[in-house]
């Protein structure tokens, strides 16, 4: 078996260039019986999971709603998505923070200085943006919390986590790992968990996850299968290398005519393969014949014409290991014009200097020749060692290699884009299905080569058709993003990683660093509003627009889930509930997500505290007769808080589903009237941005009956100026929200049903 490893850089920079950017960059729990359903109990885990959040419906505050079922079609039941997830918030060093897009704000002249006070020091992390969250740390588990329902709403079903850097960031893994587990368990939908590993020397970071979790079964029920085991994004070829193949200090030696290349080595263990690179001089069909022989000068192993591309790594796999012993590899050119092996040069007595040269655990290095004749180089080989763990390991995992470069594409079967630049490849599987494309905010990229976001030429998130706007046409509306999109959705994978969700950060170089196109202060992954590629909200500038646009995408991939057929029933507000029974819809809403946060944030004195979650909403029907609108909602446990808590149980009616109209496009809420103790219908305004209730409309009082966790109401149709005959509208509960407020606060306090700024739709039949 050959595999070959992506190496589309000719020299040690380019090969340090790409490392640097990698580097910086099941319980089941019953309920307790529900009134409207006395006939049966409601079991809720992780087999149970009623929240369709994909027939939800928002409008984000760029006018654009998500589509429906209408609109997109049924589920698509064998199509995923993958997020990459960033573990490493506080986890290199707290100093800051240190906002980018501030700093230049209010310093422009700092972007051209990297003395600039304003700046921390060089290499430290600086953020792009500032969350929504604000400036987290990775093991805040009130964000983990958030993050495992928004995902999960948006319908990502793994997120991958960048351990590329040789860290695996534990500290931030278990949190969210327990986090996302208790979520599952109380019935919710939230993505699994898988690692996306070195690119080219994974094999210290995939036998750490290895020990620490997978063979410990460390929160097994998070854990991302694909085609039927755990999946790693690694190369299981670069686990046995004794050493990563770099070209540094290497010199390529060419095969001329019919001449053999060859190199003679013993090994003290047992080995499962060999890995060489061969350049081709940028000459395209060039293929070589491998030959391996043992001592006796028999043939073991032998390869012929073998399809090789300039500086790539091939590893020749053998179909057992062979004993440890002394060998020989030889390479001859099959076809093509230039082909040859990289070779560094031994000075002096051959073995000692070639071991110098090319330090290898295991192996000692005896000699090498030229169509027969000894040569005074060695030339770069891998050996890959046999050993018991990584036997477990390769059996154990699904393994999916990453391609590190955006426009080269895929250099073997079974591997997957991280991030490529528009229009991105196809990456096929060893059957010749295509399988995955990756799919990105923005990309680092200039000219068509791996650069840094600083560049104001990189390709930001309004890039398209080719080229970034001035910074007067930026419009954050995710032009690339969406551009992406179109391709994958053309095309049509079984699966489509995005990158990305939560980076925020990056370190702070200046030009002398390695990266093409460097800038005075440069910065590789992340820069500022424009050149970075987050979807998690922000504060202030696009804010959640990325994330519905998210949304968007997935629902026109994998479709959305059929409506169930409304059906009313007379209700009687009377705290008995059992008329509610055969009332459908039932609209159901996430569990265990009000808002409890008490973590440190990034800096020395950073605290976030929020205590305004209270009550956990759980389920919701409407019903309606010819006079009136009967709504029920239940929370987890018994109601707490009464009419003259603070933002306690507000329902919020947007009834010409027209965002723009009203608070937050709420023309209606029913809220609490504490000077009268009882709930009242209230209009709502919108004046010049300002959200207000409207002060001519006379409230109209609510009739409701609250017992334990269970709430109803009668809402009259005329007061909404609904028609009786044919209706439909958007609605939803909040508590210990400030409705009235930021669109934000639906994120960040309290609960409501459903999450974020979605709504349910009610129609009537």
């Amino acid at each position: 078996m050959i595999r070959c490893f992506p190496s589309r850089f000719k020299t040690p920079c380019n090969l340090i260039l790409v490392f640097l950017i990698a580097t910086l960059s099941r319980a089941i729990f019953i309920f307790p019986t529900l009134g409207a359903d006395a006939s049966s109990k409601t079991k809720i885990g992780a087999s149970w999971n009623p929240v369709q959040s994909d027939q939800w419906v928002a409008t984000d505050d760029l006018g654009r709603s998500l589509p429906t079922y209408e609109e997109v079609g049924a589920t698509r039941p064998n199509k995923f998505v993958a997020c990459f997830y960033f573990l490493w918030l506080g986890r290199h060093g707290e100093a800051g923070p240190y906002n980018i897009s501030e700093i230049i704000k209010e310093h422009p002249e700092a972007k051209d200085d990297p003395n600039s006070p304003y700046w921390g020091k060089m290499y430290d992390p600086h953020h792009w943006g500032e969350s929504i969250f604000g400036y987290y740390v990775g093991e805040d588990e009130s964000v983990l919390r958030k993050h495992a329902q928004m995902l999960g709403d948006a319908g990502v079903d793994v997120i991958c986590f960048d351990v590329t850097n040789q860290l695996t960031y534990p500290e931030s893994y278990r949190p969210l790992f327990k986090v996302f587990s208790e979520m599952q368990k109380a019935g919710n939908k939230v993505p699994k968990v898988a690692f996306l590993c070195p690119f080219w020397a994974p094999n210290k970071v995939v036998r750490e996850l290895w020990r620490e979790v997978y063979s410990q079964g460390f929160y097994s029920d998070v854990w991302f299968e694909w085609k039927g085991k755990p999946l790693i994004l690694a190369d299981p070829d670069y686990l046995d290398q004794t050493q990563p193949l770099n070209t540094n200090g290497c010199v390529p030696i060419k095969i001329e005519g019919k001449s053999i290349l060859s190199q003679t080595f013993s090994v003290n263990a047992p080995f499962r393969n060999v890995q060489l690179s061969s350049p081709t001089w940028n000459a395209e069909g060039c293929s070589v014949n491998f030959r391996l022989r043992d001592q006796s000068g028999k043939v073991v192993e032998s390869h012929r014409n073998v399809a090789i591309r300039d500086n790539l790594v091939y590893t020749f796999a053998f179909k057992k290991p062979l004993a440890a012993g002394t060998y020989t590899v030889e390479l001859s050119k099959a076809g093509g014009t230039d082909v040859g092996w990289w070779s560094k040069p031994a000075d002096g007595e051959y073995e000692q200097a070639a071991n110098s040269v090319l330090p290898t655990q295991g192996v000692r290095w005896l000699s090498a020749t030229n169509n027969g004749k000894p040569i005074n180089s060695v030339f770069l080989m891998g050996v890959g060692l046999y050993d018991e763990e990584l036997e477990n390991i390769l059996n154990f995992f699904t393994f999916r290699p990453s391609q590190p470069d955006y426009f080269i594409g895929p250099t073997k079967p079974n591997q997957w884009s991280w991030l490529e630049a528009y229009p991105q490849h196809e990456f096929r599987n060893d059957k010749g299905e295509i399988e995955e494309m990756g799919v990105g905010v923005a990309q680092n990229a200039v000219d068509g080569k791996l650069s840094v976001l600083s560049n104001p030429k990189a390709y930001g998130r309004s890039f398209h058709n080719g080229k970034e706007p001035a910074p007067e046409d930026c419009d954050y509306s995710g032009k690339n993003f969406q551009e992406q999109w179109e391709r994958a959705l053309n095309v049509d994978p079984e699966i489509i990683f995005v990158t990305g969700w939560n980076e925020w950060i990056a370190g702070r170089f200046d030009i002398n660093a390695p990266f093409y196109a460097a800038t005075p202060v440069s910065f590789v992954d992340q820069f500022n509003e424009e050149f970075s590629r987050d979807c998690e909200p922000m504060k202030g500038g696009h804010g959640d627009n990325y994330y519905y646009q998210l949304i968007s995408n997935i629902r026109r991939f994998k479709g959305v889930s059929q409506p169930e057929t409304t059906k009313s029933a007379a209700i009687a507000i009377d705290g008995s509930f059992t008329d509610w029974q055969k009332v459908k819809p039932r609209f159901y809403d996430s569990i265990d997500d009000p808002v409890h946060r008490d973590c440190r944030g990034w800096g020395a004195d950073q605290r976030y505290v929020n205590a305004t979650g209270r009550n956990d909403f759980i389920e919701a029907r409407v019903s309606f007769d010819k006079d009136n609108l009967y709504f029920y909602v239940k929370t987890k446990n018994d109601v707490q808080g009464d009419f003259s808590s603070q933002n306690w149980i507000t329902l919020l009616l947007d009834t010409d589903e027209t965002p723009q109209t009203g608070a937050n496009g709420n023309n209606y809420i029913v809220q609490a009237n504490p000077d009268e103790k009882r709930f009242e219908l209230f209009a709502t305004a919108n004046k010049e941005g300002q959200t207000s209730i409207d002060a001519s409309f006379k409230a109209v009082p609510v009739d409701c009956q609250l017992v334990g966790s269970e709430l109803e109401m009668k809402v009259p149709i005329a007061a909404l100026h609904l028609n009786r005959k044919k209706f439909a509208f958007r609605f939803k509960w909040a508590d210990g929200i400030d409705v009235l407020g930021e669109w934000s606060g639906f994120t960040t306090d309290g609960d409501c049903a459903p999450n974020d700024r979605y709504y349910y739709r009610y129609v009537a039949p």
